[in-house]
């Protein structure tokens, strides 16, 4: 009996138990289906794997080198009885498996990121959590933006982040000198609270809550932020010192201090952000990744992120073409947070991790001959 499709799982379960009906059980009988199915038809080679459960949905994402072993070993932990482990945890509730194959196993870690990304899996928030907490600073959207701590890299409100940083209350003291140097709020509302106190007190820049504030004063406070934030100046550490030097002049020596502190919480971001702008540097390159098939693929890779990928050309014309996408992809002056596109961190991350566990691989590497920016 062949596992069904995901279409036909949803139809056969009535609408208002779909929530509840997505992580129920499947059948010793469904497990053996799927496990003839694996054997007839999945082969050993890169790809990636999607768990459904009795809806449809999708439950677990996963990737392998060898596709067929790695699935092949969740029915192995599933005879063994191990309960507590994670395979035979997914299995436990998987009615259905789909897979793809992948040109190379960075092809499949990328294509298991940006699937885990647009399914939101549940197992693969609940059994892959790490063993320190982490967290980013963001800079949310709208017509007031906000500096804010927040503990997960896809807040849907917060477009622009930076991160991740292991010392939380480090981060916490930094986001609020940051913001008490340019006066950008840093509460959590979607919108300025009326009654906020660092606006009463002159600290917060908000329109129509501070007084004397406007947009336009804002919007360039904003920009000061994202250019502090981008390692393209140090003003914010030069105001909160001539606050400092001011104060201590006044003889104002406790408010000197406090000042003192802020400007030594606000370096340390900047010494950790200057560190990965450093790193983001070294991360523009073609990529030529041999695949599991001896063909080869090209990556496009500016600062971390993957921008295009194409099968290796072939004939003089498609090596033209590619050579012209790759010099705008590398020459093209980004001036904005989107050097580093902040929807792909985790991009950035998985490039970075990929070549630090195989720098063998950096010798199918070839960097472009002018700088990227």
């Amino acid at each position: 009996m062949p596992p069904r499709s995901s279409n036909q799982l949803r139809a056969a379960i009535p609408p208002e138990d779909l929530r509840h009906a997505a992580y129920s059980p499947s059948t010793a009988a469904r497990r053996r289906a799927l496990l003839a199915h694996v054997k007839a038809s999945c082969e050993d080679r890169p790809g990636t794997y999607r768990m459904l459960g009795a809806t449809g949905l999708v439950i677990y994402v996963g990737k392998a080198k060898r596709l067929r072993t790695r699935l092949l070993s969740y029915f192995r932990a599933a005879r063994q009885n191990r309960r507590r482990d994670k395979q035979a945890r997914v299995l436990r509730h998987a009615h259905a498996i789909e897979w793809e194959d992948a040109h190379s196993e960075f092809a499949a870690l990328l294509r298991e990121m940006r699937l885990i990304k647009q399914y939101r899996p549940r197992f693969n928030i609940l059994l892959n959590t790490d063993e320190a907490p982490r967290g980013w600073l963001a800079l949310s959207g709208g017509p007031v933006p906000s500096l804010r701590m927040v503990l997960r890299s896809d807040a849907e409100d917060a477009p622009v982040l930076y991160g991740p940083f292991r010392r939380l209350h480090n981060l916490g003291d930094a986001t609020r000198a940051l913001a008490d140097a340019t006066g950008v709020r840093d509460c959590g509302a979607a919108r300025p609270d009326p009654a906020c106190l660092r606006a009463q007190l002159g600290a917060c820049a908000c329109p129509g809550r501070a007084p004397g504030a406007s947009a336009s004063d804002y919007a360039r406070r904003v920009a000061v932020v994202r250019d502090f934030l981008a390692g393209r100046t140090a003003a914010p550490l030069d105001m909160l010192t001539a606050r400092m030097t001011a104060a201590a002049e006044a003889w104002q020596f406790e408010r000197a201090g406090a000042l003192k502190l802020k400007r030594e919480a606000l370096a340390w971001l900047a010494e950790r952000l200057q560190r990965f702008h450093a790193g983001a540097d070294r991360l523009t390159f073609r990529y030529h990744s041999l695949g599991h098939d001896g063909t080869e693929r090209v990556y496009l890779v500016r600062r971390g992120t993957v921008r295009a990928e194409r099968a290796a050309p072939a004939t003089p014309a498609e090596a033209a073409a590619l050579d012209a996408l790759a010099a705008r992809i590398f020459s093209s002056h980004e001036v904005t947070d989107a050097d580093v596109p902040t929807h792909d961190l985790d991009e950035f991350y998985l490039v970075a991790s990929w070549f630090r566990r195989h720098p063998d691989e950096l010798a199918r590497v070839a960097r472009p001959a002018a700088p990227s920016a």
